[in-house]
């Protein structure tokens, strides 16, 4: 059992503290980048360039920005969105290995797990299960976490408190004692939704 203070300050104390739930894009590993290029080779075939589409909140999950996309007539009404998907995925997958992890957000899901288990963790992401898997295994943290819950097992994405309600299901702890790792306002106001305390590492983040 770790002896020293949190690296990053917690808005709970320890002993009220019942999990840490992370965020993962953005948050334990910084894949700006990869989606950027995935996204542009998904989008291309349709004659769309990303810099023009309208972008949804930072934090939306792929598959609500389609829906999106096809609500407001960039993209065609029968559009196959789980093919769309598939190919974010593939392009995500094949560029794993170039997302760094964020160093400080790392530190802190470590300190958490040296108290296991009296501080459990998970991994609630936009993302779907093979990419969160992916990009955890490149970056060596597939092992960190006691439970994974993605965008493709939960009805809605954030802002929708559900994953994260998922994930303090999952671990057994009550949403009251659980802070929740972020870096998008999306992530954060659906934490507090699920009745949450957030903690924002974007000062932790290399810009």
């Amino acid at each position: 059992m770790p002896d020293t203070a949190s690296p990053i300050d917690l808005p709970l104390p320890r002993e009220h503290l019942a999990a840490l739930l992370f965020d993962l894009d953005g948050t334990l590993i910084d894949t700006r980048a990869i989606n950027r290029i995935a996204l542009a080779a998904v989008f291309r075939p349709f004659g769309l360039e990303l810099a023009t589409l309208p972008r949804p909140p930072e934090g939306t999950a792929f598959i609500d920005w389609v829906a999106h996309l096809v609500d407001n007539g960039s993209l065609p009404a029968d559009v196959d969105t789980a093919a769309l998907w598939r190919h974010c995925e593939r392009e995500v997958i094949e560029r794993a290995t170039q997302a760094p992890a964020i160093g400080p957000v790392v530190a802190l899901a470590r300190w958490a797990g040296a108290w296991a288990p009296a501080v459990p963790t998970a991994v609630a992401t936009g993302s779907s299960r093979v990419v969160a898997e992916s990009l955890l295994a490149a970056s060596g943290l597939d092992d960190l976490f006691g439970v994974l819950v993605t965008r493709d097992e939960v009805s809605r994405g954030k802002p929708a408190p559900d994953l994260f309600l998922a994930a303090a299901e999952q671990l057994g702890v009550p949403p009251s004692g659980c802070v929740v790792v972020e870096d998008t306002d999306i992530g954060l106001s659906s934490a507090r939704s699920a009745g949450m305390a957030t903690l924002d590492v974007r000062p932790f983040r290399e810009t």
